[in-house]
């Protein structure tokens, strides 16, 4: 749902060695959400090539897995690996135009944002109940927050804020589970989340209990597993292919 809305794009690059197809707004280190105490998506690992670690986002991950019911927060960190590298400034999708005239947005606000490269809904009139978080990463005005200094007033609802960009993916693939489950009845829960998470990608890539996006899937399972060696995370046995 989020790619319909978003265009999120393709993904290049494959797991999370080497480089990103993102663009990067600056070499400003991810600002930290915070610890979390216990943490069990904590892995410990050597920060990446760019400096970051890839547990600065475990918090958000873990609260806004719980608050919307989704039963696998490492998930979530993989997707964060795969979309932006845990850049919380990454900009990708930049050929998008505006995906609202009718609200007046620009191309710029339109692009996949942040760390788990997605933003405000463009149209939520025309979405499921319960797809979105409302209000987040809009300001008054009803443009997207683009505020990329955390030490910005606008910073708070920024959807370059960790926090606010995570709940904004995290509900948007929840939305996506939910219509998994309605379009194709009697799947596994571990299916679900990867039609999910494949439709995050690239949406109606999902075609059945078995058929789903391999390609985006494999790249995130690809980190999942790494991750959830590292940390000891009970990990599902997601098929990708």
């Amino acid at each position: 749902m989020l790619a319909a809305a978003l265009g999120a794009s393709l993904l290049i690059s494959t797991g999370c060695k080497g480089g990103t197809d993102r663009i990067a707004a600056g070499d400003a280190a991810s600002p930290d959400p915070g610890s979390c105490t216990p943490d069990p998506l904590r892995t410990n690992l050597a920060p990446l090539w760019n400096g970051l670690s890839v547990d600065v986002d475990d918090c958000p991950i873990l609260e806004f897995t719980a608050k919307y019911g989704e039963p696998d927060a490492m998930v979530f960190k993989a997707i964060i690996c795969v979309e932006s590298r845990f850049q919380y400034d990454a900009v990708g999708c930049t050929g998008n135009g505006p995906c609202c005239p009718a609200r007046g947005w620009t191309a710029a606000e339109c692009a996949c944002l942040g760390a788990m490269q997605t933003g405000p809904w463009c149209n939520s009139s025309n979405l499921p109940a319960g797809c979105t978080a409302s209000g987040l990463g809009l300001l008054p005005s009803g443009h997207v927050d683009m505020e990329t200094n955390p030490k910005s007033e606008n910073w708070a609802n920024s959807v370059f804020n960790p926090v606010v960009n995570i709940e904004l993916g995290i509900a948007g693939i929840a939305c996506n589970r939910a219509q998994a489950k309605a379009a194709f009845p009697d799947c596994t829960e571990d299916q679900y989340t990867m039609m999910a998470v494949g439709n995050f990608n690239s949406y109606g890539s999902t075609q059945s209990c078995t058929a789903y996006n391999f390609h985006y899937d494999t790249a995130v399972v690809d980190a999942y597993n790494t991750y959830s060696t590292a940390a000891g995370w009970p990990a599902h046995p997601y098929v990708t292919q």
